[in-house]
């Protein structure tokens, strides 16, 4: 796993999971939630984030627009989600708007991870 604003990739694919440092709901102090990527295929927007951990496990979390494709490819650019991150990652707190901090994100690769078998 590594921090999203460390990671030399330009862009996260389907499968890609992206580490929220706490809960989008819950607020501070709350356990970390996962997002995966996958493909809505729906041609009016780009690819979305499917909540993995948590209470809302299994909700869709986004589809995410156009313009946050890389390049044309079904690809979500990590420049655009850098750029656009207080738009989408933040919640209402009791002391108004609150972002999730970006530089506690981190990426973990759809080809970077396995399932263990606990015994």
């Amino acid at each position: 796993m590594v921090l999203l604003v460390e990671s030399g990739d330009e862009a996260l694919f389907t499968g890609d999971i992206l580490r929220l440092p706490e809960n989008y709901d819950l607020g501070p102090g709350s356990p970390p939630v996962d997002l995966m990527v996958f493909e809505p295929f729906d041609e009016e927007c780009g690819l979305g984030l499917i909540v993995l951990t948590g209470y809302k496990a299994g909700l869709i979390f986004a589809h995410l627009p156009l313009s946050s494709l890389h390049g044309g490819s079904r690809a979500v650019s990590l420049s655009w989600l850098k750029d656009n991150w207080d738009r989408w990652f933040c919640y209402e707190h009791a002391d108004g708007m609150r972002v999730i901090a970006m530089d506690q994100a981190s990426v973990l690769r759809w080809d970077k991870r396995e399932i263990l078998e606990i015994a």
